[in-house]
């Protein structure tokens, strides 16, 4: 099989000499300077004034004239601010929470200033914090996900020209442990006795589509197709879509919770804004805390589903489809749930049968080997 390289996505598009898009089909021209390694960019409104730009700096330069203006350095807190608001992030509070952090922890800091090993030792500073209980602060996965939204803050500095590099390279996210946990069928039972009958459907909604809190209540009636029987959720990245399908179970509980409002599991007290997550997870914890269920949340709805899919005989293929994992891989850790289904599977084939026994005269079979060897 031939490897193919991805090419990098393009950051800006050459327009005329000296004149570029950044990024790409934007509409936004800059005229692009190189001097002494250093590129600047100078923003123009039209190509025509763009040429006229690039020709006067290029002759200044060529003259020794060439002073550009000093600019003051751009702080950590001012990009991040500006990164918030082209956002298209499903999950916008928690991305504002995370950059609400960095925006503490390095706001006042030139964006250039930051390096390599200021980001490596206030890694090392959260893994060491610990509450009053003298339990850790943060868990593994917490600082990578904190880390993982300043990455992306820091790559977005780099591909629009404000950094060189950036200090997130060679940075390694921590090990996480894998949770398995999943609700048993008697635990939901336990769990459905002490929900209202509106908590229960979202539940068995959330068991049945496998998707996340904020994707379920965020989730639009213009994304729900009830003659496919599909969701469409459209996706922050590549501008890509997301399909979920639809059982029959689950249209009967949307056909339940249909309204006015343009959210499927509207605010109770402002239907024209989603429930939001926090009211649902925060009611199914106090659920679990009375039952005594430990070490769950509502995303263990979300791994039930999938087991309970795997058990049902789904390939584990489309079980990662629904899930929408990018990769077959995120999907390999549920199949220990159905190890017993695996082993049944594998006892069914047998090789028995297949024929009756051939007896071989011992000098036949020498001299068959001996010919074989020679030719």
């Amino acid at each position: 099989m031939n490897q193919v390289n991805e090419k990098k996505p393009e950051t800006e598009q050459a327009v005329a000499m000296g004149v570029v898009e950044r990024p790409p089909d934007s509409g936004k021209l800059y005229v692009k300077i190189k001097q002494n390694y250093t590129r600047r960019y100078y923003k123009v409104r039209t190509v025509g004034q763009g040429k006229a730009l690039y020709t006067r700096l290029k002759a200044e330069i060529l003259e020794g004239r060439y002073q550009p203006k000093k600019q003051e350095p751009l702080k950590i807190k001012e990009w991040i601010n500006r990164c918030l608001e082209g956002s298209t992030n499903r999950d916008r509070l928690q991305e504002r929470q995370r950059a609400i952090y960095w925006i503490e922890v390095l706001g006042n800091r030139n964006l250039s200033a930051i390096s390599n090993e200021d980001l490596r030792h206030h890694q090392a500073v959260m893994l060491a914090k610990r509450n009053e209980k003298g339990q850790p602060q943060w868990s593994p996965a917490t600082v990578n996900r904190y880390f993982s939204a300043l990455r992306r803050i820091l790559t977005l500095a780099t591909q629009d020209g404000k950094l060189d590099r950036s200090p997130m390279r060679g940075i390694k996210f921590l090990p996480e442990p894998i949770k398995d946990r999943f609700f048993t069928d008697e635990e939901l039972g336990k769990i459905k006795t002490f929900m209202t009958k509106q908590e229960w459907n979202q539940i068995a909604f959330a068991l049945g589509t496998c998707l996340r809190l904020s994707e379920q209540f965020c989730l639009r009636w213009d994304l729900v197709n009830f003659e496919d029987s599909v969701l469409s959720l459209p996706l922050p990245k590549g501008n890509k879509t997301r399909r979920v399908p639809l059982s029959e179970e689950a249209k009967t509980i949307l056909r339940k919770e249909f309204s006015d409002s343009p959210w499927v599991f509207p605010d109770p007290m402002n239907p024209l804004t989603p429930l939001g997550r926090h009211a649902p997870s925060k009611a199914f914890k106090k659920v679990l805390k009375r039952l005594g269920i430990k070490n769950a949340s509502w995303h263990t709805l979300r791994h039930t589903g999938a087991s309970r899919l795997l058990r049902a005989g789904v390939d584990i293929f489309t079980v990662s489809k629904i899930l929408g994992h990018s990769t077959i891989q995120t999907t390999m850790r549920y199949l220990h749930l159905v190890k017993d289904q695996l082993h049944d599977a594998v006892n069914k084939v047998s090789l028995d049968g297949l024929g009756g026994e051939v007896e071989i005269n011992d000098h036949e079979e020498l001299g068959a080997t001996k010919r074989a060897t020679n030719e």
